[in-house]
């Protein structure tokens, strides 16, 4: 995560949530909207964070699905748009024990194709 910031602050996910846009993929749910900064106030980062139910497993699993999601960000890091917030939520019937990281990165790869942030020509 190079250029990337990692999201903290709960207002910050209430903004992402009200204001942005979102795909649903068969695990996952990727809420994206742009920064409140300028280009030239924080040169164009982007923010990500990870959101992972207690529903989805044990905290072994649930550790293991955020380190999936951060992986997958950071192998395509290069080819998204920059400027943007990023929230990658699993959805409630993901079970962590019956997915593994090739389902996850399909996943992920096609909502943000669907949200239009994402550039293969890179």
């Amino acid at each position: 995560m190079k250029n990337t910031l990692r999201i903290k602050k709960d207002k910050v996910f209430k903004y992402i949530f009200k204001k942005g846009v979102y795909s649903k993929g068969n695990y996952v749910i990727v809420h994206s909207c742009k920064t409140k900064f300028s280009e030239e106030e924080k040169g164009g980062v982007n923010f990500f964070a990870v959101c992972v139910s207690k529903k989805n497993g044990n905290s072994v699993i649930r550790n293991r699905l955020k380190r999936y999601a951060r992986a997958v960000y950071t192998q395509e890091e290069t080819k998204l748009k920059s400027g943007y917030n990023y929230v990658i939520m699993y959805k409630k019937e993901t079970i962590g024990k019956e997915i593994n990281f090739n389902l996850i990165k399909e996943d992920i790869i096609k909502c943000l194709k669907e949200l239009d942030l994402y550039e293969e020509n890179i």
